[in-house]
This record gives C-alpha cells, sequence and structure tokens, in this order.
C-alpha cells in the first residue's frame, strides 16, 4: 500500500500530493521518500498537469527523517554516502521540470525543510511550527539551504540554537514561505496558487523555472545544498554527536530530548 495519494484535477491543471504517515507525523522513511518521488516522476511527463502541491495528512506536513530507526551510520564514509543519497532526492526536486507547491501546515521538521527549500513556491499555516532538530545530532546539512530564504542572521540563529523554531507567520515574513493563511485554509490556498500557474503555457513555465534556478545555481545554492552533506558527516564523528547517540540508546528518542532541554 502506498504512503502517499494523488489527486488530478484536470480542468485546472494542477495535482495534489498528500503524504500518508500521519501517525508518524509524515516522517521521512524509505517507503514514504520512494512513494512520493514515484508520484512525482509519474506526474513529470503528464503533459495535462501543469504544477504539483504537496501536503501531509493528518495536519502536519512532516516531522522530518525518522531518525529513530534510520540515524545510525556504521563509517563516516557511508554517513556522507547516505547523506549525499539524501541531497540526490532534493536535488530532483530543485530539477523537477514543474513547479512544485509545498501546503505546509503542523510541523515542519529537520529534513522536511529541506524539501521545502528546494519546492517552487511556499504556503504555510499562520501557525505552523518550522523547526530545527529538537537535539544536537549534526550540523551544516539544514542551515546552509536555508539562508538562501532567510538570510544569514536568522539562518545561523536557527542552527545555533537546537531545538530552534519559526512560525509560519514569521516564515512568511522572512520570504522562506511565499505567504502565511489561518490555520485550516493552506490546501486551498495552495491549490489557488496552483489553479493560477496553470494559465501560464507548460512550455513557458519550464522555461521560466529554469531562467530563474539558473541564476541560483550559479551564486551556488546548489553547491551548498551539497556540500551540507560533508559538514553533516564530518559533525557526526564529533564526540558530543556520540553522547547523544547514547542518550538515545539508553533514553529513547523523547528520553534523549528531555535531557537535553532539562540539562
Amino acid at each position: 500500500m502506498s504512503l502517499v495519494s494523488t489527486e488530478r484535477n484536470g480542468e485546472h491543471r494542477y495535482a495534489v500530493i498528500t503524504m500518508q504517515r500521519p501517525e508518524k507525523l509524515n516522517a521521512f522513511n524509505t517507503e514514504l521518500l520512494n512513494d512520493l518521488f514515484a508520484a512525482l516522476a509519474e506526474l513529470k511527463d503528464d503533459d495535462s498537469i501543469s504544477a504539483v502541491v504537496v501536503q501531509g495528512a493528518g495536519g502536519n506536513f512532516s516531522a522530518g527523517y525518522d531518525v529513530v530507526t534510520s540515524y545510525t551510520a556504521p563509517t563516516a564514509y557511508q554517513d556522507w554516502r547516505k547523506l549525499q543519497n539524501a541531497v540526490d532526492l532534493w536535488e530532483r526536486v530543485w530539477r523537477y521540470p514543474k513547479p512544485i507547491i509545498a501546503a505546509v501546515e503542523g510541523h515542519c521538521l529537520g529534513g522536511a525543510t529541506m524539501f521545502v527549500a528546494c519546492a517552487d513556491l511556499v504556503v504555510v499555516a499562520d501557525d505552523a511550527n518550522i523547526g530545527w532538530p529538537s537535539i544536537p545530532l549534526g550540523g551544516g546539512l539544514l542551515s546552509p539551504v536555508s539562508l538562501w530564504h532567510v538570510g544569514m542572521r536568522k539562518a545561523k540563529e536557527l542552527s545555533y540554537i537546537a531545538g530552534n523554531s519559526m512560525s509560519g507567520a514569521e516564515a512568511a515574513d522572512l520570504g522562506w514561505a511565499n505567504r502565511s493563511v489561518p490555520k485550516g485554509e493552506v490546501e486551498e490556498a495552495a491549490t489557488v496558487l496552483a489553479r493560477r500557474v496553470g494559465k501560464t503555457p507548460l512550455d513557458l513555465l519550464y522555461l521560466k523555472k529554469n531562467a530563474l534556478n539558473r541564476v541560483f545555481d550559479r551564486q551556488g545554492f546548489v553547491e551548498a545544498l551539497r556540500s551540507g552533506a560533508e559538514w553533516d558527516s564530518i559533525s557526526h564523528t564529533a564526540e558530543s554527536i556520540d553522547q547523544v547517540k547514547d542518550q538515545m540508546r539508553e533514553l529513547g528518542f523523547r528520553g534523549a530530548i528531555k535531557h537535553f532541554t532539562e540539562g
């Protein structure tokens, strides 16, 4: 059974992909990511669809990577390769030929911010929680990409303080999102945006997206995306990370968060 669902609106030339793992806050595991990118691939060459909305079921976009089941890596090289594989996915979002619109409600945490950073347009709920990891498990992956949207000062603030976050309203003010809307209105606002995008001829959309992305490419956006995996794999060799992993094994993920926030 697929962990995503797809609905097409042929009249208005858009599709909505919904991640369907609400009991885990749509956290990214291998199956969910495979299903998500299979759904995107299916729409890629469908000329009746001009824009794709991606959202999460159950009132949350995604809690990011399922670190409880997939965090460990035996060697630094394998860790780096694993991170590069993850970056490959986000670069596929960046280079997807059609506009991708992220519709963000509830939690958008950790690795999920990478998907949104590589999407074309973003609609968020005013009270959405866009957050960085709750405990210091790495460094250099999320914030170097986010600074392109929120600026260096805010990126450093988000990076330096574990568990830091911004609301949807703040994210829109900073430019991380195109707009914020009241809770419960995100999907409607995103599909209205998709309908408006769909009025532009598809061949022109391809050209417009490439013209804009090419500028960011030349300025170093993809390089920041790629180098983040290197910094993160280096940070995973730090002694402090071993201590956090020991706490996770001993106390569980929630217990390790509690130990860090109260310590």
